[in-house]
């Protein structure tokens, strides 16, 4: 079989034993690799039900065919499991170095159940697989993690992926670091790999997996290469990663501020990607065979948040920036790079610091509850010292480990009404009353609120993608045309997401196309493929999740938005912009319709997972209509 190595690795913390099995060609064909594959062995082998955080959960490492083979965005590795914050769908992925490494190593994916009964790491190296004492790395950040074991294992190039005290406190919204500053960072899978007992996964290796055609994949990647480097939004994208969102959405009125109240910040410009590269940037990093550096790294010199890290990207910019009220750079790269040391989602960590700040404005928690933290807008310090305290569940960062909807559940007195989440993963920051379809697809995202689901509306006020079967431009205000955007896109993204490989190069962001990823995956495999069939993949896998959900319990009353979000933005370009609830009933009858699921309960029809080659998983359905 060629792009992949072949096989998957087994390992039981329980009893301390690791298995290897073999991947058969007709699965990975099938199903691919990250995404789809690993939610097709997570139905099949985990029980509805089952405690997140319990030994039965299974945690799975994934790649997919092109990871390694040095093609630009085919550096990233994939994170699966049932979510403690969500109690749903979990997934998360990140690039880097340690997605090619695990493949390098010997594997194509790791599933590890069980539990450690004392701290472990896992040490793979050209096929052969220990299982090692971690009793000296528990407690450590992530970066002394990393650190400490390329001294023990004797190797600088060894790639590690862990988690940090926030893991290990089984802080729900816990994420997996690997690369110093790369996260897997949403859904609370670094919790689950702390409720393991597993510190670590170490990895090296020599083994690179051939390619089926190896002059027409030299030719595809070469072109693919070229591409990429020449688009001039590959280059702003090196120059500023994220970051040079900032302005452009605060000019819409969508970057989120106060909470989501507002979408406008009289204090981005201070927070910018401009500003940051003025100042604090001091160099970038690419992933593995990626001619884009869309890594920050940046320095704060002198004073109390002095320090060096990757980042702050614009995730973290908006949400302890303009979420909070503060525009104070130098305390967002501090916060940032406590989230990295410690282990914590960026996203999360924002929402749960932003949503106390709105319940101490509204009186509904007090000193009493926080103590002598000042929780007023902006204050910088503040936000800082919560950080910590998630982390460690110190005082009240115990409550706000909980994740937004946790807190809110916790302290009740009306919080719940503006507890900004979608089936209990906090809203990313990106604001879906400027873009509607950014709403649907929150609503209708598999792992809750996420803004990677799908393509984004203003990506198609300009440009249309003929290949996806978007012909015409769409106006970000309005509903019409974005359940078929909705739909169509999620396939695009689910498809990527199993291959895996990273958005950035990729149409619309970027100048890959659907075509050109059909090529460089039939060179690689030698399989006769189609953009339709891949695109097919990709709805397989959306299938597959929704599946997963729904024997969770999930229906369409979950598939909601925050109430927050019908109520009219407060000012700038997008003044008065809401998603109203008959706006989104409206979509989501569209998209169940376009889906081929019962539009009542929202699952997935026998007759659509019987096309989609599901039949077995059809019939262990039927029941839940």
């Amino acid at each position: 079989m060629f792009g992949y190595v072949g096989k998957i690795l087994r390992l039981d913390l329980s009893l301390r034993k690791t298995d290897v099995e073999p991947l058969k060609e007709d699965i990975a064909r099938k199903y691919l690799g990250g995404r789809c594959l690993g939610a097709r062995i997570l139905i099949d082998e985990l029980e509805p039900g089952v405690d997140p955080l319990g030994s039965e959960n299974k945690l799975i490492f994934m790649t997919g065919p092109l990871t390694g083979l040095g093609i630009p965005g085919c550096a990233r590795y994939t994170v699966l499991a049932k979510s403690p914050l969500t109690g749903i769908w979990g997934e998360a992925n990140a690039g880097g170095f340690f997605g090619p490494a695990l493949k390098f190593a010997g594997f194509d994916g790791i599933i590890i159940e069980g539990k450690a009964s004392r701290p472990v790491y896992l040490w793979i190296q050209d096929g052969d697989v220990e299982i090692r004492d971690a009793s000296h790395l528990w407690g450590k950040t992530t970066s002394k993690t990393e650190t400490t074991l390329r001294r023990e294992l004797g190797n600088k190039k060894v790639q590690i992926a862990c988690i940090g005290p926030a893991g290990e406190r089984l802080v729900k919204f816990a994420c997996i670091m690997s690369d110093m500053y790369r996260a897997a960072g949403r859904c609370g899978l670094g919790a689950v790999m702390g409720s393991k007992g597993l510190k670590a996964i170490a990895v090296k290796g020599s083994s690179i997996p051939k390619v089926a055609q190896e002059r027409k994949f030299r030719e595809v990647r070469s072109k693919v290469l070229t591409a990429v480097i020449n688009d001039p939004r590959m280059k702003s994208r090196s120059q500023y990663g994220t970051t040079s969102l900032v302005n452009p959405l605060n000019e819409m009125g969508i970057l989120p501020t106060k909470y989501f109240k507002s979408g406008t910040f009289r204090g981005a410009d201070k927070i910018s990607g401009e500003t940051i590269n003025k100042t604090i940037r001091i160099g970038a990093r690419p992933c593995a065979a990626c001619p884009l550096t869309c890594d920050r790294i940046t320095r704060i010199k002198t004073g109390r948040y002095a320090g060096t890290s990757g980042g702050p990207e614009y995730e973290a910019l908006a949400g302890f920036g303009s979420l909070c009220m503060n525009d104070n750079l130098a305390s967002i790269a501090k916060a940032n790079r406590l989230c990295n040391e410690y282990g914590l989602d960026v996203i999360s960590t924002a929402n749960v610091i932003g949503f106390s700040m709105e319940c101490n404005e509204r009186g509904i928690i007090t000193k009493k509850d926080f103590g002598e933290i000042p929780l007023e807008w902006g204050n910088h310090s503040a936000i800082v010292r919560l950080v910590k305290m998630i982390a460690t569940k110190d005082g009240f960062g115990n409550v706000l480990s909980e994740g937004v909807r946790g807190v809110a559940k916790i302290i009740g007195k009306g919080s719940e009404e503006f507890a900004m989440h979608v089936k209990g993963l906090e809203v990313p920051l990106h604001e879906p009353r400027g873009k509607k379809g950014v709403g649907l697809s929150y609503a209708t995202s598999n792992r809750g609120a996420c803004h990677l689901q799908s393509h984004q509306d203003t990506s198609y006020e300009k440009g249309i993608i003929t290949e996806l079967g978007i012909t015409e431009k769409l106006d970000r205000f309005s509903i019409e045309g974005k359940p078929a955007m909705v739909a169509r896109t999620q396939d695009h993204y689910a498809l990527l997401d199993s291959l895996i490989m990273c958005l950035v190069p990729v149409v619309p962001l970027g100048p890959v196309t659907l075509s050109d990823i059909t090529e460089m995956l039939s060179a690689t495999t030698g399989w006769a493929l189609s953009p339709k069939e891949l695109l097919e993949i990709g709805e397989r896998a959306i299938n597959l999740c929704r599946v997963f959900n729904v024997r969770e319990g999930i229906r369409r009353k979950d598939d909601n938005l925050p109430k927050r979000f019908s109520e009219p933005l407060l000012e700038g370009p997008s003044k008065g912009q809401v998603i109203s609830e008959k706006e989104l009933d409206r979509m989501l009858d569209e998209y169940y319709l376009l889906r081929g699921w019962d539009k009542r309960h929202a699952i997935p029809t026998t007759a659509k997972l019987c096309e989609l080659g599901l039949d077995d998983v059809a019939k262990n359905t039927k029941s839940l209509l």
